[in-house]
């Protein structure tokens, strides 16, 4: 196998199933079931995720023309769960930590049976790349199931038996997380370093505006929803900030093209501009 071939059909995918074992330590049942008590938030993030980014995306793709592989890297990542980041960045900006947990737990488990539909129909139809690439829905799921659900519920179920363990070993999966994040951005810039320069521009300006039409769709679903100024912020950060390992694994791993990472590695490093945006217009408000 060629050093590509090991990075994309191994590496990638036991760093996301790291990454998800992580996050599961973290999780309990509560975390799903919370939203019953706060259905309105709740099923408005659910909703903007599952069904507002992937529309935002698709509006951007109808709007301008990018290579395929950029057009097909943006349906790709419009498609997958929230991550831990996500949460950090809630943290961070003093939102509802808890909302936000509850809302990555959901999106982990409703986007394994989304993204065949959302990259499908996305690949079809605003990339040009449907007779490239397929995904069979059953197959897909399965092995969605395998790299992000196992992991996930395993973690769940060692902080069920064994608490104070999985309090114990979680920050060290974080910080082996955010090795590996760093590693897997560094992977993607050198695949990029084999397209030209107007891929990356093209990506660049395909996750600028998926952001902002994102955004913009999340801040509109919360003021439908009259939710309160943390709780928006809350649901827009977790709306747009994407669990970019299962971005790499669907490229990658499942449809085994590697130029499709480029535009999620160029969102990995802007997401946290994003979300800084999104804190500091959230405080603004507050103190007006």
């Amino acid at each position: 196998m060629t050093p590509l071939m090991i990075g994309t059909q191994i590496v990638l995918p036991v760093i996301l199933m790291i990454m998800m074992l992580g996050l599961g330590l973290s999780l309990k049942a509560a975390d799903f079931t919370r939203v019953l008590r706060t259905p309105r938030p709740a099923v408005t993030g659910i909703l903007g995720h599952a069904i507002l980014l992937p529309l935002s995306a698709f509006a951007v793709l109808s709007v301008f023309e990018f290579p395929p592989l950029v057009a097909g890297g943006l349906v790709i990542l419009s498609a997958c769960p929230g991550g831990v980041t996500s949460n950090a960045m809630v943290y961070a900006g003093r939102g509802d930590v808890a909302l936000a947990v509850s809302l990555t737990a959901i999106s982990s488990v409703v986007t394994v049976f989304t993204i065949p539909f959302v990259v499908e129909f996305g690949l079809a139809h605003f990339s040009g790349m449907n007779t490239r690439v397929r995904l069979d829905f059953i197959d897909t799921v399965a092995r969605l199931g395998f790299f992000i659900l196992l992991p996930l519920f395993m973690g769940m179920a060692v902080n069920y038996f064994f608490p104070a363990f999985a309090q114990r070993i979680e920050n060290y999966f974080r910080i082996v997380a955010m090795v590996l994040f760093a590693g897997i951005l560094l992977g993607s810039v050198m695949i990029a370093n084999g397209l030209d320069t107007a891929h990356l521009q093209a990506a660049l300006i395909a996750v600028t505006a998926l952001l902002i039409t994102a955004s913009c769709a999340g801040y509109a679903a919360c003021r439908l929803a009259r939710l309160d100024t943390i709780r928006t912020m809350t649901v827009v950060i977790e709306t747009g900030v994407q669990n970019v390992a299962t971005a790499y694994m669907i490229g990658g791993t499942l449809l085994k093209e590697p130029g499709l990472i480029l535009t999620p590695a160029v969102y990995g490093g802007m997401m946290f501009a994003a979300s800084a945006v999104i804190i500091w217009l959230a405080r603004r408000r507050q103190i007006a």
